[in-house]
C-alpha cells in the first residue's frame, strides 16, 4: 500500500471515544494544561500536530489512564487495531516529594487552591526551588511513543493524546501531579499534616470516649453512613488550614441527605476555628 494513500484514509469511528469539548482553536483552557501542550506545538510544526488534534476532537482516543511517570492511551487510526500510546516522564521520588510537599505547606494559599481544583499560579517556584520542574521543559524531557507504522514523532496518535490529556488536566489538575508521582489523596494528606504541624495545633477532647479515633480525612468514604452510634468525637482545633478542607473532598451526599452538606460545614467550621 502506498504510504501517501494510507496518510489520506479517513480513521474508523470510535463508539464512545474520549472527544475533546473544544471544536475550534486552541485546546487547553487553563494556564497548566497549555504550559504542557506547548511543549509538544513548539516542538514540532508538521501537519500531524493539526491531525492529532482533528483525531482529539473526532474522538478517536478510545481510553487514556495516568499512572506515576506515564500516561498510556489508545488510539484508533484507519486499520482495524487501535494503537498503543505512551507519554513517559520522570516521576519524582519519594525524598522529592517531601521536600516539595515542605515548601507548599508554607504556603496556605497552595492549599486553599488545590483543594479547589486551581493551581496555584506560583506552583512551577516550588518545584523549581527543589532543583526540579513541574512540568516537561521540553519534548525531548519525555519518551513518547507510539505503535503506528508512522516513523515521525510526534505522530498524530500521539498529538491526539496529548491534547485529550490537556483537557484532562483542566478538569482535574492534580493528575499533573499524579504523573510526576503523587496521587490527590497523599498529596492533600500531607499538605494537611503538614500544616497541622506548622500551624502548632494540639489535640482537645469535645467528649471522652473510645471507638474509632480516625481522622475525617482517613474515612471520606465512610462520612455519609456513619449511622447513629456515633458517641463522641475529638476535634483537633485549628488543624484545617483551609476552611472545611476535608470536607471538600466528600463525594455527593445520598438523597436522603441532599442538603445536608451546608450544615455539616457550618459545624466543621465552627468546631476547627
Amino acid at each position: 500500500m502506498n504510504w501517501r494513500y494510507y496518510e489520506n484514509r479517513s480513521p474508523k469511528e470510535v463508539e464512545d471515544g474520549i472527544e475533546a469539548r473544544s471544536k475550534r482553536g486552541d485546546i487547553g483552557e487553563q494556564w497548566w494544561s497549555r504550559r504542557f501542550v506547548d511543549v509538544v506545538e513548539s516542538y514540532s510544526k508538521s501537519n500531524r500536530i493539526t491531525r492529532g488534534k482533528r483525531y482529539a476532537r473526532k474522538g478517536q482516543v478510545v481510553d487514556l489512564a495516568v499512572e506515576n511517570g506515564v500516561v498510556s492511551a489508545t488510539v484508533q487510526g484507519s486499520r482495524p487495531d487501535p494503537y498503543e500510546v505512551t507519554i513517559r516522564g520522570d516521576a519524582l521520588d519519594e525524598e522529592t516529594w517531601q521536600q516539595v510537599e515542605r515548601a507548599m505547606a508554607d504556603r496556605a494559599v497552595f492549599a486553599a487552591q488545590l483543594l479547589t481544583e486551581e493551581m496555584p499560579p506560583d506552583i512551577e517556584e516550588v518545584f523549581e526551588a527543589c532543583d526540579v520542574s513541574l512540568f516537561p521543559e521540553s519534548y525531548g524531557d519525555m519518551a513518547t511513543n507510539c505503535t503506528c507504522p508512522d516513523s515521525a514523532n510526534p505522530c498524530k496518535h500521539i498529538a491526539a493524546v496529548f491534547y485529550i490529556l490537556a483537557e484532562q488536566f483542566d478538569e482535574d489538575p492534580f493528575l499533573i501531579f499524579r504523573w510526576r508521582g503523587r496521587s490527590r489523596e497523599t498529596l492533600l494528606d500531607r499538605l494537611q499534616e503538614l500544616r497541622g504541624v506548622d500551624d502548632g495545633s494540639t489535640a482537645h477532647d469535645a467528649s471522652v470516649g473510645t471507638g474509632d479515633d480516625r481522622p475525617i480525612g482517613a474515612c471520606l468514604d465512610e462520612f455519609w453512613t456513619a449511622g447513629g452510634e456515633v458517641t463522641a468525637v475529638r476535634i483537633r482545633s485549628g488543624t484545617a488550614g483551609v476552611a472545611d478542607a476535608a470536607l471538600k473532598r466528600l463525594d455527593e451526599p445520598p438523597a436522603g441527605l441532599a442538603g445536608e452538606y451546608e450544615r455539616v460545614s457550618e459545624y466543621y467550621t465552627e468546631m476547627t476555628q
